[in-house]
């Protein structure tokens, strides 16, 4: 009866029990509760491994969270002994319905209490159960064990019995509680008019000696004093869990907690409460939130809207009195140096546009089935007396799907000293496409044109928001998402708007790693520098993705797409989040902290987390798995590149772990090639880019003469064409994944 602890299934079985489609999470609290206004169940995460027992408290959580009113506690709150009784009632109310309900949870019942009775979790461990125990804890005992533990009940105690099996509400509860518990005062009252009292068994287990539980609660409390001097030496957890322990193994109660001073209590429900702390795994919290609904006509800013903006910017330097001249010279460098890297491109996409149509054509030779025609085969007919196999065959092979690609690129600070490479790496991965004549979509995020504005924000009226947001979403900032190039552009305007990027690349790279473009067409390395709004800045990753998870499936639709694939060109984390949504005491949006804990995403009813790898420690790493994993999930092939700025040291050897089999060969692969591949929770495949070898080599025959031997020529003229296909590193992956 031992099994693995599933705890999706764990929740598909709540929403059954329940008979509704709810939301059911799990979190490190104590008791179930349910949100009857957004439907969330919330049960505690337990972390026993019998499937029986697991069962069991999740169908006692489901009923309470359905059948329990949290209001109807507050009332008895305050009276211990009541609250008991109720307590005790309760449960035995909640589990009758629940069991009536859905007969099929009786028998997790009936095996969970034997597992937990072995463990001794009810504290009965070498107690007589007929004379060492009130009503209420036979009655509670009677309800745990299914009626399996023979007890002998009096008349009088029949009568209760029959009282509480006609409990109906928890109303019935609150008074049947009451006067239970005022009759049962009266009977200790009866006791203590024996002259051995002080003696009996009953007595010495239920605490009511007044003078002995002075002494223990005395006793409780210096050793609770204690223990908190003792909490700045960090060791309550462990004392907390040993103690846990003990009490499963032993089923005692600690002092303190048993009635004494004339309070009555329920025993083995106390000791099931204490006991039940070590099934509750509280080195596990999650942290649940919701995906707000992005504002697209906020977000978005067309390919045409950039290519004006950039216009509109270089009319703007041109006007630049005494550097006017300059800046016309620099202009005509850009086209004449942009029109040549397109040129010494050319071949080598085309080479790889052949590349990629030859595997496609071998998946789909692999694929292919072969059938027979029905028309006679001439050269087989010799055959036909001993072979049925007479018929020519045909070939079939397999449509090919229709490709469809879209492109985020990173455009952060942190990009400033590769963003020269990635874009001319990107160029040709987007003239592949345009080869290969495939949809296909670019876009770069940037967080510089709106200013951080929070929802009904007081700010200037041009702030728009990106998003809109309900209680539960994940707050996030503002950003824009700017589309550089798409199928449907012009050649013409695909070339600018091209260009406007290389242009860009080219200012940052001047920038920040000393590079000249000094030339006759360009003297004193003037540039265009970048317009304010499309500037480098921080990293709206996720913010970015939730936009995707939207456009993706717009575009499949529209343009037909039976093989998506998504890309991300980055060289980090993304921004932190900013908290979760929740309502103030004017019902108006506010930002609570989230809850430290697994990331949770909700999606619709179903729920979207990763597993944390240890090397993948960046702030939000498994917010933005979360939403590559919603992109997947819509039948689309993730690809990550990710931008390493040093090759040695902790950034690149913690993709290397010493636990992975597999480690040794992608060092090899990473020092030979300059690139190699990493699990990352969210993509189909992650490669790692030395960004530091991104640069795009074109052929090389300089060194060729006249009088040169063929053999020579062919050595020169293969390792040029070999360091041409290996420089566009992301063209290679990515022929390679999709075809």
């Amino acid at each position: 009866m031992t099994t693995q602890i599933n705890i999706n299934s764990k929740s598909q079985l709540a929403k059954l029990i329940a008979t509704e489609n709810l939301i059911v999470e799990h979190n490190n609290v104590k008791t179930a509760s349910f949100d009857t206004v957004n439907r969330i169940l919330t049960l505690p995460i337990f972390k026993v491994q019998s499937g029986d027992v697991y069962d069991m408290l999740i169908a006692h959580e489901c009923s309470h969270a359905l059948f329990t009113p949290a209001e109807g506690w507050k009332s008895i709150m305050d009276d211990d002994e009541l609250r008991m009784y109720v307590n005790v009632l309760e449960d035995t109310r909640i589990d009758k319905l629940i069991q009536k309900k859905y007969p099929g949870v009786v028998i997790n019942y009936m095996n969970g209490y034997e597992i937990l009775d072995k463990q001794n979790f009810f504290g009965l461990k070498n107690k007589d159960v007929n004379n060492d125990l009130m009503l209420i804890d036979k009655i509670n005992m009677r309800s745990k064990s299914l009626n399996r533990i023979k007890f002998n009940f009096s008349k009088e105690d029949k009568e209760w019995l029959k009282v509480v099996d006609d409990i109906k509400t928890f109303d019935d509860v609150v008074t049947v509680a009451k006067l239970m518990l005022d009759w049962q005062k009266k009977q200790v009252e009866q006791l203590k008019k024996l002259p051995n009292f002080d003696d009996l068994e009953i007595v010495k287990q239920y605490g009511l000696d007044d003078k002995k539980d002075q002494s223990n609660e005395e006793t409780t409390n210096s050793n609770n004093e204690n223990k908190n001097d003792s909490s700045s030496n960090g060791d309550n957890n462990k004392e907390e869990k040993l103690e846990d322990q003990k009490n499963v193994e032993t089923g005692v109660v600690h002092k303190g907690q048993q009635g004494g001073g004339g309070k009555l209590t329920a025993i083995t429900n106390m000791t099931y409460e204490a006991n039940k702390n070590a099934l509750y795994d509280s080195n596990k919290s999650y942290s649940y939130y919701n995906m707000p609904d992005p504002i697209l006509k906020n977000i978005i800013i067309s390919q045409k809207e950039f290519r004006n903006d950039f216009k509109k910017y270089i009319i703007k330097e041109f006007a630049k009195g005494h550097f006017k001249e300059q800046y016309r010279r620099y202009y005509n460098f850009l086209k004449t140096d942009f029109k040549q890297f397109k040129s010494d491109s050319k071949k080598t996409v085309m080479y790889l546009v052949k590349e990629f149509e030859m595997k496609k054509a071998a998946t789909s030779y692999k694929r292919s089935t072969q059938d027979k025609t029905g028309i006679l085969d001439p050269l087989k007919l010799k055959n036909y007396k001993f072979s049925d196999d007479i018929f020519k065959r045909l070939t079939i092979l397999p449509d090919s799907k229709n490709h469809g690609m879209m492109m985020l690129l990173d455009w952060s600070g942190s990009m400033s000293d590769v963003i020269k490479q990635t874009v001319d790496q990107l160029c040709n991965l987007i003239w592949f496409c345009q080869k290969i004549n495939i949809p296909f979509n670019v876009y770069f995020f940037t967080s510089e044109v709106d200013y951080y504005s929070q929802p009904n924000s007081k700010h200037d009226e041009k702030l728009k928001p990106a998003f809109k947001y309900k209680v539960g979403d994940i707050a996030l900032d503002n950003f824009k998402l700017v589309e550089i190039a798409n199928h449907n552009m012009k050649k013409s305007e695909l070339d600018e708007s091209l260009m406007y990027m290389y242009s860009m690349g080219l200012d940052y790279m001047q920038k920040y790693t000393r590079y000249s473009f000094d030339s006759h067409d360009n003297p004193n390395n003037y540039n265009f520098g970048c317009p304010s709004m499309y500037s480098l800045g921080s990293t709206p990753l996720n913010e970015s993705l939730i936009v995707f998870s939207k456009l993706i499936p717009m575009f499949k639709q529209k343009y037909r797409v039976e093989k998506m694939t998504f890309i991300t060109l980055t060289d980090g984390a993304s921004n932190g989040n900013r908290g979760i949504f929740n309502t103030d005491k004017q019902g108006q949006l506010s930002l609570i902290s989230m809850r430290s804990g697994t990331p949770v995403l909700r999606s619709g009813k179903k729920y979207i987390s990763q597993k944390k790898l240890d090397y993948w420690n960046f702030w939000g790493s498994d917010i933005t798995a979360n939403f590559l994993d919603l992109i997947r999930k819509q039948n689309v092939t993730t690809l990550g590149f990710y931008i390493l700025k040093k090759t040695r040291g902790y950034d690149a050897e913690r993709f290397f772990r010493s636990d992975d089999k597999t480690a040794e060969f992608r060092k090899k692969q990473w020092t030979k090639d300059k690139c190699t591949t990493a699990v990352q929770p969210g993509y189909n495949e992650f490669y790692l880019i030395n960004g530091k070898n991104m640069n795009i080599e074109n052929a090389d025959l300089s060194d060729v003469s006249s009088d040169m031997k063929s053999g020579k020529i062919k050595q020169i003229f293969s390792k040029s064409m070999k360091g041409r296909i290996t420089s566009r590193l992301l063209l290679n992956k990515f022929i390679s994944k999709v075809a």
